[in-house]
């Protein structure tokens, strides 16, 4: 039996990507038997702590007391055995505890943009002697190599899945409640992109998906596309300028913040899911899309290969080129043999919150 220590920086009282991800993380860390786990975030408070995902007995939230937090981590280094880092910026108590206990190993979860970049030097020298790196992805993976000079060996991929509460639609059919407050027909075709929406966002190109819109709806106005998650005050206004400027009112709408409980129902109103993004990890949306049988249009040039497994699930473009992002929706848009189901089953077969559990336990087996 081993003793295990996840450190996070903020897991529940924040909903990005990374957030999302290890919350799933520790759910399955909480049911996978045989080991002691304990949970131990820097930031959240432990009111914050949404009880699916572990108990309050194994999870502790520091309220953003970073000494408590680091003083904690440094006085019990020598109880765990293996030390599960949410973020490259936790790499330093790895560092400390690899010091004090230099049989514990050190476990790197590495998503995406983060481990993208220049690192300093002494966490290249870590990560390439010191520590097992888990990639959500193989983009992420050849980055690590490429960037930082990590052994192939020391990587091991460990893609992301669909939230373990994420409700699964049975019933593939869009929601009645959904037409009626937009006025739309059955047989209307709805794109869909979900996404945060900010200055520091324009590489998801949701301006490329507006712009084939306006070119679209010369041919088929019957089109909607729908942009979900939160923006800033600024982006807000750009985006609507630019809304303007391409006449596509109509047919674009900026949803704002959608409820945990109405994802599944947009994801079902949508015919396909759009995001030729270039700084996806991995791109849980594209998998939430996919269970929900969309249409998926994706970027080839970051972590979205994995997530739409190199094609299967969805057509990969060129994020940069604008027209075969446009060629890619007025093909979905044509395509009239896509079975939802299919789509659904063969998601679930790669992603389901089962098939990471059991990932998840051979990678920690495995050392």
């Amino acid at each position: 039996m081993k003793n295990v220590l996840f450190l996070t920086l903020k897991t529940f009282s924040f909903t990005g990507g990374i957030e999302r991800a290890c919350r799933t993380l520790i759910h399955a860390l909480y049911l996978i038997k045989g080991n002691n786990i304990s949970i131990w975030s820097m930031y959240d408070h432990q009111s914050d702590l949404d009880e699916r995902y572990c108990n309050q007995v194994l999870f502790k939230g520091f309220a953003s007391k970073k000494f408590s937090f680091s003083f904690t981590v440094i006085k019990n280094a020598f109880k765990f055995d293996q030390i599960i880092l949410s973020h490259i910026n936790l790499l330093v108590f790895g560092f400390l505890i690899k010091k004090l206990k230099p049989s514990a190993e050190i476990i790197l979860w590495a998503h995406g943009v983060e481990v993208w970049r220049p690192l300093s030097s002494w966490k290249k020298k870590f990560l390439q002697q010191n520590a097992t790196l888990w990639a959500v992805s193989n983009y992420t993976k050849e980055q690590l190599m490429r960037l930082h000079n990590i052994p192939l060996s020391s990587i091991k991929i460990l893609n992301h899945s669909v939230d373990p509460f994420y409700y699964i639609p049975s019933h593939l059919e869009k929601p009645v409640h959904l037409l009626n407050k937009w006025k739309l027909n059955v047989s209307s075709y709805v794109f869909f992109t979900l996404t945060r929406l900010s200055s520091t966002e324009h590489d998801k190109h949701y301006d490329s998906v507006i712009r084939a819109i306006s070119r679209l709806k010369k041919e088929h106005s019957d089109i909607m596309y729908f942009i979900g998650g939160r923006y800033s005050n600024d982006e807000y206004l750009r985006l609507t300028t630019l809304i303007k400027q391409y006449n596509v009112q109509n047919n674009v709408k900026l949803l704002g913040f959608i409820p945990e409980n109405e994802i599944t129902a947009h994801y079902l109103l949508a015919n396909c899911f759009v995001l030729p993004s270039k700084k996806e990890g991995f791109g849980i949306v594209f998998t939430e899309a996919a269970i929900s049988g969309c249409q998926i249009i994706g970027g080839n040039a970051d972590g979205s290969t994995d997530a739409l497994i190199n094609g299967k699930l969805g057509q990969l473009v060129n994020p940069e080129d604008e027209h075969e992002i446009y060629q890619a929706m007025y093909h979905a848009i044509q395509q009239n043999n896509h079975q939802p189901t299919e789509q659904q089953k063969l998601a679930l077969q790669y992603f389901s919150f089962e098939v990471f559990k059991e990932n998840t336990q051979r990678l920690l087996n495995a050392s």
